[in-house]
């Protein structure tokens, strides 16, 4: 040991602090030396400033890290990234490694999503997908509210313009308010007096209503001891008598209606309406022939009865008539 020259222990020293920083260096990237880990592939076609090192999460657990990005020219310049997960970490069929953002100050991080499928070997391809980043989020609002806001703008320019050529009516309205306001309140000082007696009225009208109210309440009183009374009548015999003499008008109604009395008989029977009619035409053919040959039927003289010739021959015609 004493035959050890400096030189090789500057030498061996640098070396094995070369080593130390080299291990530091790559255990604060997330590479664990002591326990082995699954190796994925995934492709992007933008990694939106994904780094080597940058963490793999499953539901906000730290799970792996990225290990190696690489460009590929002749795939459309797409991006190879491999992917450093624990092997304890089951990754199923079906699992999808999301790019996302790390959080609100910036950086990315892959959202690891497992599926439900068999476990997957190490050095097997999964399927990618991006999440829609905050920055991308505030862009995609932001551009219909950009719109709605040029919109708003519009309608406003177009209001102005139309308020620029209102503006003389406007001015007009508002001058033509203020002289009917100045009219109203010469109006109101004019009959200020008489407003007043008006409003004298009203109380003495108010008052004196008030004091026929209480007036009525005694004769509403009364009404209602009225109604009291009517209620406590007799309704029941009132009710009873009422249907006797309906009773009664049932029995004379049905009696009419029988032709075997004598009142239905009068109404039911054709032969008295026939002999009637008979005696109606005989007193009319009478009246007739008393008017026309009243000489018949009455025979007055002062100086006794004389027959007339004329009535005679009247008399010997009715007999070679008959």
């Amino acid at each position: 040991m004493k035959n050890i020259s400096k030189e090789f222990k500057v030498g061996l020293l640098v070396v094995v602090a070369g080593a130390l920083l080299y291990l530091g260096f790559n255990f604060l990237k997330g590479r664990d030396f002591f326990s082995s880990d699954n190796t994925f592939y995934t492709f992007y076609d933008d990694i939106d400033g994904l780094t080597i090192s940058n963490q793999i999460i499953v539901n906000g657990y730290a799970v792996g890290r990225v290990d190696g990005i690489e460009l590929l020219p002749n795939q459309g310049n797409k991006l190879m990234v491999t992917l450093k997960i624990k092997k304890d970490i089951g990754v199923t069929e079906g699992s999808i490694p999301t790019l996302a953002d790390g959080g609100l100050l910036g950086g990315k991080q892959i959202n690891l999503i497992l599926g439900k499928g068999k476990v997957l070997e190490s050095g097997d391809t999964l399927q990618s997908d991006v999440e829609l980043g905050l920055a991308a989020m505030v862009a995609e609002k932001a551009g219909p509210l950009a719109q709605n806001i040029d919109s708003t703008a519009l309608v406003l320019k177009n209001m102005l313009v139309k308020y620029e050529a209102m503006s003389g009516s406007v001015a007009e309205i508002l001058d033509n308010t203020k002289m009917t306001t100045a009219s109203i309140n010469g109006i109101l000082e004019d009959n200020r007096q008489q407003l007043r007696n008006i409003t004298a009225n009203l109380a003495a009208l108010t008052s004196s209503l008030k004091d026929t109210e209480a007036q009525f309440k005694p004769i509403i009183a009364k009404l209602n001891t009225f109604a009291e009374s009517l209620n406590e009548l007799e309704i029941g015999e009132i009710s009873k008598k009422s249907n006797e003499l309906l009773a009664e008008l049932n029995k004379t109604t049905k009696a009419i209606n029988n032709a075997d009395g004598s009142l239905g008989k009068l109404i039911h029977s054709d032969s008295l309406y026939q002999q009637l009619n008979y005696t109606v035409s005989d007193l009319d053919r009478l009246l007739i022939d008393l008017r026309e040959h009243p000489q018949r039927y009455v025979h007055l003289s002062v100086f006794g009865r004389k027959e007339n010739k004329n009535n005679k021959k009247d008399e010997d015609k009715d007999k070679e008539g008959k």
